[in-house]
């Protein structure tokens, strides 16, 4: 599952699912939804973190290591929380830009659902990994001459703990090569927990099967071979939660 720190977990389509006429609201109230994402992201960060900083004396009192946002895991009531947030936030700032009564109807049931969602990830508890991997940048693409088909490939990399988890895969990046070449995969830099990394390649999206059985060291370079390799597992999704924690209810409401 992906970490909280990698981002909005809802995607504008997962919003659109929740709302068909989000797209049209948008367009004529000229709001980005993208960045409404991003500032419910925040918003929720600075709950997350209020919660933490309040449980930090008592765990520094028990000699207990104190937990950081890296290492919360995104749980479908903690996207579910952040994706109407963000709804609330459109419909909010689409009302005072219209004075529509239906935009302050519909800002008024997404904030209630908001604080119901948030009710919900209280109540399930934080989910947490102790070694967290963060998703890398989409890797730098290059070419190098080998015998192989040339086409458009795409390919991500995720990267590898001591402990053999594989944290959430990059977005994608895409190259066209031509016959005669091979594919450089050179990741960017990796968190200093990272020992190893996996590519995931393909000719299209949804074809992005691992390609390395021996995972190489980070830092190193990785050389893709279109078409050698054509079975295997697709990108993941991330580290499975390790543990939950229960949650008082300290975060303020919104």
């Amino acid at each position: 599952m992906a970490l909280f720190t990698d981002g909005p977990a809802p995607t504008v389509d997962d919003l659109v699912d929740e709302d068909s006429g989000l797209l049209d609201v948008s367009e004529n109230t000229g709001i980005n939804v993208t960045a409404k994402l991003r500032l419910a992201h925040e918003e929720l960060a600075t709950d997350l973190r209020l919660w933490l900083n309040k449980r930090r004396p008592l765990m520094e009192m028990l000699w207990v290591p104190s937990l950081r946002i890296e290492q919360i895991v995104v749980t479908a009531p903690l996207r579910r929380w952040e994706g109407l947030q963000a709804l609330a936030m459109v419909y909010r700032d689409a009302y005072f830009s219209a004075l529509v009564d239906r935009y302050q109807a519909k800002w008024q049931e997404f904030a209630k659902l908001a604080r119901d969602a948030r009710e919900s990830f209280l109540a399930s508890g934080m989910a947490l990994v102790s070694d967290p991997i963060a998703r890398p940048d989409p890797p730098v693409l290059g070419t190098t001459p080998a015998p192989y088909p040339g086409g458009t490939y795409y390919v991500s990399v995720a990267g590898v703990n001591v402990a053999g988890q594989e944290g959430a895969a990059s977005w994608a990046s895409s190259v066209t090569t031509t016959t005669g070449n091979g594919i450089l995969v050179a990741p960017f830099a990796w968190g200093r927990n990272v020992v190893a990394f996996r590519v995931y390649a393909g000719p299209a999206l949804g074809e992005m099967i691992r390609q390395n059985s021996v995972d190489p060291p980070a830092g190193l370079t990785y050389t893709y071979l279109p078409g050698q390799v054509t079975s295997g597992p697709l990108p993941g999704s991330g580290q499975a939660v390790e543990f939950v924690r229960p949650m008082a209810r300290t975060i303020p409401r919104g």
